[in-house]
């Protein structure tokens, strides 16, 4: 996938939230870390383009079956995907939890196949192009991509554009944060794969064009981080939905513990938004509707 900006979507704990990185560097969503660089991920912050400036890189596809990505307003406001309904129920149980680097490299390996599962007929509903995602699982204290590298304990987990990958360091989701519980690891994974949705979409090349041209660090910038990454909460209770009482390991309670571990992350961010936001946008989307994830439309007060 061509891509004209490089982004990183991080998760860094402290506060479960998302934002955009630049390959510079990645601003954690750690309280008190909105300083550093900009990262996406279930919290962090934003990214600068590792392109000219306002040289926009439409995906397109020579099939005319599938419809070109949206750019400019559309991407964000009525992006297609919006129309494409809600997700299946489906069995996803991946074994154990990232726990060390074996145990991680075979859950996130089970774990992409079910999010990939939840998504594709999404894209293929309104026929818009998907391609998989690669899936990295670093066992360091510092995590390495084409978007920068940032410390594990910064950043729980991040996605990164430039080469359509998602990194969920074993350092990065200790088991204070998770109480080793499967589901809280899977809601961060499709955080983070929400993300590559984004990239898919056009919605993370228009963001990130509305924020050169506002001015990252601004209010207004920081609102656009806010309304990134909230969507990804939004897309995040939408697996987590897709998977609970549908014959697997998974049923009610566990959902109640995710929501609370996601309100527990959210500690308030320029970048990311307040815990009730962080929690709201998550709980929105076990409404199982992708249109109700559709942040760009919503008032500055509901992505505060």
């Amino acid at each position: 996938m061509q891509i004209a900006l490089a982004a990183v979507l991080v998760i860094a704990l402290g506060v479960i939230g998302v934002a955009i990185a630049s390959p510079e560097s990645i601003r954690s969503a750690l309280p008190g870390a909105d300083t550093a660089t900009r990262t996406t991920s279930v919290a962090a912050s934003t990214t600068q383009p590792a392109s000219t400036p306002g040289a926009s890189t439409p995906r397109t596809t020579t099939s005319p079956s599938v419809q070109p990505v949206p750019i400019g307003e559309p991407a964000l406001t009525a992006n297609p995907i919006y129309q494409a309904g809600g997700m299946a129920k489906q069995v996803c149980g991946p074994p154990g939890y990232p726990s060390n680097g074996p145990a991680g490299e075979a859950f996130y390996a089970a774990a992409l196949p079910c999010v990939e599962r939840a998504w594709q007929p999404l894209f293929e509903r309104v026929r818009m192009e998907y391609d998989a995602p690669k899936v990295l699982v670093p066992t360091g204290t510092t995590a390495s991509s084409p978007c920068g590298t940032t410390s594990a304990s910064a950043a729980a987990a991040f996605y990164c554009p430039i080469n359509e990958t998602i990194y969920m360091p074993i350092a990065g989701l200790p088991e204070v944060w998770t109480e080793s519980r499967p589901l809280n690891y899977l809601s961060v994974f499709s955080h983070e794969f929400g993300h590559h949705v984004q990239a898919l979409t056009g919605v993370i090349e228009e963001a990130f064009t509305r924020e050169r041209r506002v001015g990252q660090k601004s209010p207004a910038g920081f609102e656009i981080s806010r309304r990134t990454e909230l969507q990804v909460q939004c897309f995040a209770g939408m697996f987590v939905e897709s998977i609970v009482d549908s014959g697997g390991p998974f049923t009610r309670s566990d959902v109640d513990s995710v929501r609370r571990f996601e309100y527990g992350s959210g500690r308030g961010s320029p970048t990311h938004g307040t815990a009730a936001n962080t929690e709201g946008w998550w709980v929105r989307g076990t409404s199982n509707q992708i249109a109700d994830c559709n942040t760009w439309t919503a008032s500055s007060a509901e992505v505060a």
